[in-house]
């Protein structure tokens, strides 16, 4: 389960909602980060969009495996991929933040 934020001060706070009007689209971001989830949500985004970013042969061999502090963790099947995907390091970067439309990924660490 999610470790919940203890912070009493944080934008999600229902007891001081009630009877206000809040955009949803706003709401629901509160809600993801208050239940640490919105790097949840960025992790499938990447899952979903790696095949387009790489192309079928790399992603093949290769799957995203987590994002931590601006750093996507991938999986690469050996040596000789990660040695290969390390030299398109910053054109899959690039590639990444189009589709997210944010520049989300800083760094990429082949695993």
């Amino acid at each position: 389960m999610a470790k919940q934020n203890k912070n009493k001060n944080t934008k999600f706070n229902l007891s001081k909602r009630i009877g206000k009007t809040v955009e949803i689209g706003t709401e629901i971001e509160n809600i993801l980060e208050y239940y640490n989830l919105d790097d949840k949500m960025e992790e499938l985004k990447i899952l979903n969009v790696w095949k387009e970013c790489v192309g079928d042969s790399i992603s093949k061999y290769t799957t995203p495996v987590g994002l931590r502090d601006n750093k996507l963790l991938i999986n690469a099947e050996d040596a000789t991929w990660r040695f290969e995907l390390a030299s398109r390091k910053n054109e899959i970067i690039h590639k990444l933040n189009t589709y997210l439309q944010k520049k989300e990924i800083k760094e990429i660490v082949f695993i």
